[in-house]
């Protein structure tokens, strides 16, 4: 009998869905991770799949600043917007970014409800 048992909980497993099993990805940005850019005022995030807008969290840090060693992280005010097909968000910059380099955190859950995130950089030159 418990073969039986672990036959069928094995084939009802492959039959889920695959969306029900994924986790949220960035699939895409602007700027592109590693990419140099002209003084952005926005970025944009889209993601693999719908985000519970109660979960997001977003970070954009400046890491350096030419001619400044040892430039300690400094955190740059933004305002977050979440896109209407609720898989994009547009940060929306206080002022354009001055030249650096920074750091772009994100966190947040899509239908799953297992909080993900991750990181990129970029240089405004």
């Amino acid at each position: 009998m418990p073969r039986k048992f672990l036959a069928i909980a094995a084939a009802l497993l492959v039959a889920l869905p695959g969306a029900a099993m994924a986790h949220v990805k960035l699939t895409a940005s602007t700027p592109t991770a590693n990419a140099t850019v002209t003084k952005p005022v926005r970025i944009e995030l889209k993601f693999s799949e719908k985000l519970i807008a109660p979960t997001i969290k977003t970070e954009v840090i400046m890491t350096g600043m030419p001619g400044m060693k040892d430039h300690p992280p400094m955190p740059m005010p933004h305002n977050s917007q979440m896109g209407k097909d609720g898989k994009s968000m547009t940060l929306i910059l206080k002022k354009a970014l001055p030249s650096g380099s920074y750091t772009v955190k994100w966190s947040a859950a899509g239908a799953d409800s297992h909080r993900m995130g991750s990181e990129f950089s970029f240089k405004v030159k």
